[in-house]
C-alpha cells in the first residue's frame, strides 16, 4: 500500500513537473507550484526526488536514451541502405510526436539545467551522421561547413514539425514531403561534389 502511494505521488509529480517545465522553462519553474498542482507538500517531494533537476532528469532521461538508440540505429541503416531514408524519417517523426513535450523541454526549455547545452550535442551527433554518410557515398571527406549547415537544416526541420500545431496526419505528410525533397537534393549534391572533386584533381 505504501509503495503504491509512493508510485502514485511520483506519477503526479512527473506529470505536473512536465507541465510546469513546458510552460515556464526549467529556470523559472517553481517547485512549490509543482507540489501544489500534485497535491503534495514540498517535504513529500523530497521523498521522491532529491531536487528540481532530479525531477527533470526523471522526465527527460528515458526520452534521451530511447531517442539516441533510435536515431543511431536508423542512421546506420540509412548509411547501408539509402532507400530506407523515407521510412526512417516517418519513424523519427512518429517518435518525436509521441514525445513532443519532452522534446520541446529538452531542446528549448532546459536553460539553467544540466541539459542546457543538449541542443549543441544533438547538432554534433547529426553532423557526425551526415559526415559518415557523405564520406561513404562521396568517396572523400566532405566539407565540414557544408555538413554543419545541412545537419542544422535537418535538425531545425524536425523541431519545426514537433513544435508546430499539426495533427499526426499533417506531420507525416510534411515529413514525407520534406524527405522526398531531401533525398533528391542529396543525390544531386553528391553528384555535384564528385564533379567538383574531379575537376580540382
Amino acid at each position: 500500500m505504501e509503495e503504491d502511494r509512493k508510485k502514485l505521488t511520483e506519477k503526479k509529480l512527473l506529470s505536473c513537473g512536465k507541465r510546469e517545465f513546458l510552460e515556464k522553462g526549467y529556470a523559472k519553474a517553481n517547485l512549490r507550484s509543482i507540489c501544489e498542482a500534485s497535491g503534495v507538500t514540498t517535504g513529500a517531494f523530497y521523498f521522491s526526488f532529491a531536487s528540481k533537476e532530479a525531477l527533470l532528469r526523471a522526465i527527460l532521461d528515458p526520452f534521451i536514451a530511447d531517442s539516441r538508440e533510435l536515431l543511431s540505429g536508423l542512421a546506420r541503416m540509412e548509411e547501408e541502405h539509402p532507400e530506407t531514408a523515407d521510412d526512417n524519417e516517418i519513424q523519427i517523426i512518429r517518435y518525436l510526436s509521441a514525445h513532443r513535450e519532452e522534446c520541446i523541454i529538452l531542446m528549448e526549455k532546459s536553460a539553467g539545467s544540466c541539459y542546457e547545452h543538449f541542443h549543441e550535442e544533438a547538432a554534433a551527433m547529426m553532423q557526425e551522421s551526415f559526415r559518415r554518410y557523405y564520406r561513404k557515398y562521396l568517396g572523400a571527406e566532405p566539407d565540414p561547413e557544408l555538413i554543419r549547415i545541412l545537419a542544422s537544416m535537418r535538425l531545425h526541420g524536425y523541431l519545426e514539425l514537433v513544435h508546430g500545431d499539426y495533427t499526426m496526419k499533417e506531420r507525416l505528410f510534411l515529413a514525407r514531403a520534406i524527405g522526398i525533397h531531401a533525398d533528391a537534393g542529396t543525390l544531386s549534391l553528391i553528384q555535384y561534389l564528385k564533379e567538383e572533386n574531379d575537376a580540382h584533381r
